[in-house]
């Protein structure tokens, strides 16, 4: 069953996969003499957004129609992350890099999984915001905004 609606989804996100991977290729050469580009870090997750969206069309597309019904049930995850992905937008300038990615890693990973070992999610996202700060901070060379200035 190729136009299923979560398989339909799916061929949404690649094209939109597909379209950032080019548009970040026409940033330049992701690698020079001294290091690593700007253009590295949007190369590498619009091809990464490519190979995974692939496999998981692949995986639907092999799945069974009984899989596919049961995958039909409605929820509006999608909805949400939309939401929490806009409020992030929002919310990243005026409060700061640690506040809001805390608050949306925290989000995401809350309306992926279930509502239990909140303790252990807001660890998860505290350490996953950390690398990432030093990450950008100290491979990239870029300054992300906080509270402090």
């Amino acid at each position: 069953m190729l136009l299923n609606r979560p398989v339909v989804f799916l061929y949404v996100i690649l094209a939109v996969s597909v379209g950032y991977f080019i548009s970040a290729l026409s940033l330049g050469a992701p690698i020079s003499e001294s290091g690593l580009t700007p253009s590295f870090f949007p190369i590498l997750v619009g091809g990464a957004a490519i190979f995974f969206c692939s496999i998981l069309i692949v995986q639907k597309l092999r799945a069974g129609p009984e899989a596919i019904q049961a995958d039909a049930q409605r929820n509006y995850t999608h909805f949400w992350v939309v939401v929490a992905i806009f409020f992030y937008i929002v919310a990243f300038k005026p409060i700061g890099y640690f506040i809001s990615s805390g608050v949306f890693v925290f989000a995401l990973i809350v309306l992926v999984s279930s509502f239990e070992k909140l303790l252990q999610k807001a660890v998860i996202s505290a350490v996953i915001v950390v690398i990432a700060y030093v990450m950008f901070q100290e491979l990239f060379g870029v300054r992300l905004p906080t509270i402090w200035g």
